[in-house]
């Protein structure tokens, strides 16, 4: 009888957890009601950078220089903004779901700029969420799209409460050309694999990580900024021709 009365707590409690598994899954999905903040860009536009910094990340002191450094190289007609997406951001199990409502709503206002011939999207952690949707937003929008090119920086891509390959099989599939700097020994869960969609460059064991003191989070984020150069800030340097979607040097 006792082993019998055991087992049913058991079971109870089974059911318990995976209840309270199901009600966070949802959570996680359920429609967003963030509102974007517009960009407000000038009609004579023609190229745009976006940096987006991931969850409570909006002070990050590192994409605030890779923004100086696109700013220092940007023509006359080039934008670049680092947009704060927070509050939306800050709720790590909502980032998701915001992310991609923000973005669908940049998207269809980059769409609006008919002069548009480049667009790069430059992503740290949960930022990665807004790429996609704003990527796929703006060319289903534009009469004549633009050249789109994302830089992922230590992606993060969960799905619901248990999805942990969600980023390493989604990121990136709209660009026209995507690169993704990671690291394989992360403490945050659902960047530490390449994408499948981008050309990946595994900064893990790369000079000067012994010496960094920051997290392997923010790691990728040094790397990314010591090593900007002129191409990476050229607008359209580089393709997938001469860099594979899936490889990883």
């Amino acid at each position: 009888m006792a082993k019998r009365s055991r087992r049913r707590r058991a079971l109870k409690w089974m059911g318990l957890l995976f209840l309270g598994a199901l009600a966070f899954d949802t959570y996680t999905r359920l429609p967003s009601s963030a509102e974007a903040t517009p960009l407000q860009l000038t009609a004579d536009t023609r190229s745009v950078v976006l940096l987006f910094h991931g969850t409570r990340g909006r002070d990050e002191p590192r994409l605030k220089e890779i923004t100086r450094q696109f700013k220092l190289a940007a023509n006359p007609h080039t934008a670049v903004r680092k947009y704060i997406w927070s509050p939306y951001a800050d709720n790590q199990f909502r980032a998701r779901a915001n992310a991609e409502l923000i973005g669908e709503q940049l998207g269809v206002e980059l769409a609006s700029l008919t002069h548009l011939e480049h667009i790069r999207l430059i992503a740290h952690s949960a930022g990665a969420y807004l790429l996609d949707p704003l990527c796929e937003a703006y060319k289903a929008a534009a009469t004549k799209p633009a050249h789109i090119e994302m830089t992922l920086i230590d992606p993060i891509g969960i799905k619901g409460a248990w999805d942990f390959g969600y980023g390493y099989r989604n990121h990136g599939r709209c660009a026209d050309f995507a690169a993704a700097y990671i690291n394989v020994d992360d403490p945050a869960p659902g960047t530490n694999a390449p994408l499948e969609h981008a050309y990946n460059i595994d900064v893990t064991d790369a000079d000067g990580r012994e010496l960094f003191t920051d997290g392997g989070h923010r790691w990728p984020l040094k790397y990314y900024l010591d090593h900007l150069s002129a191409t990476e800030l050229q607008p359209g340097a580089r393709s997938h021709a001469e860099f594979p979607r899936g490889r990883t040097d």
